[in-house]
């Protein structure tokens, strides 16, 4: 999805000109402008960049004190990383079912609260909002942090809210697949004094670098800190955001319009249309039959297409190809934190979750990118359209 312009190039060529590679050379950090860019846009009080997303998730269970006995409730479809973040904080992902908006379903986040649940992870699915009221609601009920997920919906909103800043903590990634990229990067955000020094001892090598009056923030660290030519790249694509969101919201609602009545299909659920950052637009088929079924005739009209999930692809979006999760394999021989007593026995299989299988049987995905072209939009419109009159007449 990424787009690197001109910009992007000229700002990295300003570090490599000054020399100053890491974040604490220069006197004017292009890191330390980013991060004061992410501030004002998200209207939020703390905001930390970071090498990579996995590395904001990694920090925001550090920040938030989960470790071992702790469990952390993850949705069932999401990168691996959302997961296996929760495993390197030596606490236990539970794993959630999806409703029909391709997120976390509230209702089973709730079925899944034991004594040892300290947290949930909703994750802002391929642009879309997760139901954030319900979720909210429950974690007052039951006193638990949220960390959300944003890598997949950096600039959206809920309620009119930016994503990220629902919770106690927002992550984001800044891969080269996502809204805006730095190639890897990522970004940890939040309004709590006490979780931004945390996150800053733990991404910064246990160096503060001034002083808190949180003593629960002072503790050895790790290295997940940007450089300067990441920055530099961060700045600058910061600045594009709102209008590549704008771009792929026009485009969208382009495509929404030219298959709207289309027989058979049934568009995913939003729980905050406007919100959406619009990178896909999803829709199911009555059968993960029909689905291939659908998809095959859209190939034959010109557009590639499937179900978003097969038995057996090994997709590490969803939660079957998470192999090293499912199989409860540890960096250690001891095991932890699935041998720990407190949590007794841990069981997961590849079908634990059948809603998710199924929603994700049946749907199919055409991304939107902000350059999507009039052609390219009434392509994909027919391609829906042929193949629908093809299997449902």
């Amino acid at each position: 999805m990424y787009y690197i312009g001109v910009e992007e190039q000229q700002a990295v060529l300003e570090v490599l000109k000054n020399g100053n590679l890491c974040r604490y050379g220069p006197a004017n950090s292009t890191v330390s402008n980013f991060e004061r860019g992410i501030r004002e846009k998200f209207n939020t009080k703390h905001a930390l960049a970071t090498n990579g997303g996995t590395a904001s998730l990694v920090i925001g269970c550090y920040a938030a004190g989960i470790g071992l006995g702790d469990e952390v409730i993850v949705p069932a479809y999401t990168w691996v990383a959302t997961p296996a973040s929760v495993v390197i904080a030596n606490a236990v992902p539970i794993i959630a079912e999806i409703d029909n908006s391709l997120t976390i379903d509230p209702k089973d986040i709730e079925a899944k609260i034991t004594p040892r649940t300290k947290a949930i992870m909703p994750v802002h699915m391929i642009g879309v909002p997760s139901n954030m009221s319900a979720i909210l609601d429950i974690a007052k009920k039951y006193d638990l942090i949220i960390i959300e997920d944003v890598a997949q919906a950096i600039g959206a909103s809920y309620h009119g809210k930016r994503l990220g800043t629902h919770g106690h903590l927002g992550c984001f990634s800044l891969q080269q697949s996502k809204i805006i990229t730095t190639g890897e990067g990522g970004i940890i955000i939040s309004d709590d004094q006490r979780l931004a020094d945390r996150s800053q001892m733990i991404s910064d090598g246990g160096n503060l670098w001034g002083v808190s009056a949180h003593t629960d923030a002072f503790f050895p660290g790790m290295n997940f800190r940007m450089d300067e030519m990441r920055g530099a790249v961060a700045d600058v694509q910061l600045g594009r955001l709102d209008g590549f969101i704008n771009n792929m919201r026009i485009r969208k609602q382009k495509l929404r319009q030219a298959i709207d009545g289309v027989k058979g299909v049934e568009l995913r659920y939003l729980h905050d249309s406007e919100g959406d950052a619009a990178t896909t637009l999803v829709f199911f088929l009555p059968t993960s039959d029909l689905a291939g079924q659908f998809g095959e005739s859209m190939a034959r009209h010109g557009v590639p297409a499937g179900p978003m999930y097969r038995h057996g692809n090994g997709d590490k979006h969803v939660y079957p190809g998470w192999e090293y999760i499912l199989n409860k394999n540890t960096y250690h021989p001891n095991g932890l934190p699935y041998s720990h007593p407190t949590y007794g026995e841990i069981e997961y299989s590849d079908d634990m979750c059948p809603n998710t299988l199924d929603y994700l049987g049946r749907a199919i995905c055409i991304g939107i990118h902000p350059e999507m072209s009039d052609e390219s939009i009434e392509k994909v419109s027919q391609s829906i359209k042929s193949a629908s009159d093809e299997i449902f007449g």
